[in-house]
Parts: C-alpha cells; structure tokens; sequence
C-alpha cells in the first residue's frame, strides 16, 4: 500500500505563509529522472486522481483509480471529505491534497506512477500538486492541468502528440501537448521521479487519444463526478 513518508507529514490547513514555506523545503526533494515509457522499466500500473467539489465548494470527492497497459480498471478508492482551505493560486495541494492522498492510500494496489489533475515543478515555488504528492509519497507523479500556470502565446499543431516545451523565469519546464487531434491542449508538468521527456512520452503512452487527458486521469475525473453527483 502507498503510504506518506512520516518524516514528511505536515498541517495542511495553515496559513499562506507557512503553506509557502513547507512547499520551499519539499521543494529541494524533487527529483527528475528518467522513466521509460516502453520496455523494460516501464510503469505497468498507473494511477489516475483527481477531486471534484460540490456547487458550493464546502464538499470534497477524491478518486483514484488504477488501469493497467490494456487500460482495464485493477483497482479503485473514493475518499469524500472537507477542503483544508478555499482556492488561492499556487497553493491546490492544501486545498485538496490531504484528500488526494488519502485516497491513494485506500488503493490495496501499488502503482508505478500517478497522474495528477495538476502542476509538478511549473510553480513558482518548485512544488505544484503532482510535485507535492510525489515527494511524500516517493513515486513518480505526472501533472496534467487543463489550463497552464503561466500565460502561453501559441499553442501546439492540431495532431495528436504534437507539442512544445514552456520555460519560465524561474527555470521549470513543462509542454503544451495535445493528446487528443484537435482537442485543447494539456499542459504536462514532470512532479516527482519523472523528467520532462518522459512525461511527455509516458502521457502519450497512457492515452488513447479519444480524451483530452491520459486514461487514468480521465477515468478519475469521471468517477469524481459520478461520487459527487450520487452524493
């Protein structure tokens, strides 16, 4: 079972300040290194989170789900709870991350790797959601937000895979890359244990281009609505 390293466990309902100083100390644990897509190596079990909210935003429905290479369903936990703190930029993961990680914890199986409704190091500190949970959990977490952290001037060609590399002041890089031909592009952010090319090249892998997302994340996305909506 995925579990938090207890020399890491930290508050999450904090104030800004504090929130922005545990992200600068997680920040200097981030590692990004190579991970095959194909062959040996190569993630077998991959994990999708993400949190839906209620109209309202006082509830909270975390869901992860497990899908293997064929992207059948192995494994699935739904966690349903309160947010530790209303929405401010550059700080998602002490919104919501207490409950991301409490419903990857509820998984009875260990994914390679973890896709994240959410940034890696494309952060002004260092450490978005997916770098956030990868370093407590020390796995490999890709983030792929719908939207860019930063302003963009162009976006990538209209096929599928098609992509370009964004850079910023502060260093990190991320891609804009579709995944799905003619769809809005996603932005791909290396969390933890994953290099910028290999979350590139691991999104594609997970995708089958009938979504906008990789299928793990899809899969999350749509059983977050179903838990809210059943609620």
């Amino acid at each position: 079972m995925l579990r938090i390293r207890d020399e890491l466990r930290h508050p999450w309902a904090v104030p800004l300040d504090e929130a922005a100083a545990i992200q600068r100390r997680l920040a200097t644990l981030v590692r990004l290194t190579p991970l095959p897509a194909e062959g040996p190596g190569s993630p077998q079990l991959a994990a999708g989170v993400d949190v839906g909210y209620s109209k309202d935003g006082t509830r909270a429905w975390a869901v992860a789900i497990v899908l293997d290479r064929r992207f059948s369903v192995v494994d699935s936990a739904v966690v349903a709870g309160i947010p530790d703190l209303a929405y401010s930029r550059g700080y998602l993961a002490f919104r919501e991350g207490r409950l991301t990680l409490e419903a990857l914890e509820s998984l009875s199986s260990m994914p390679d790797l973890i896709f994240c409704d959410g940034h890696g190091v494309v952060h002004e500190r260092g450490l978005g959601l997916a770098s956030h949970v990868g370093v407590l959990l020390d796995l490999p977490v890709i983030g792929v937000p719908k939207t860019p952290f930063h302003a963009i001037d162009r976006l990538p060609e209209r096929t599928r895979g098609s992509y370009y590399v964004l850079t910023k002041e502060w260093g990190a890089a991320g891609a804009s890359i579709r995944l799905r031909a003619n769809a809005k592009p996603v932005y791909v952010s290396p969390g933890h244990l994953v290099d910028l090319e290999s979350a590139i090249a691991l999104s594609l892998a997970w995708s089958t281009g009938r979504h906008r997302v990789p299928e793990p994340l899809q899969a999350a996305d749509t059983a977050s609505k179903v838990a809210r909506n059943t609620s």
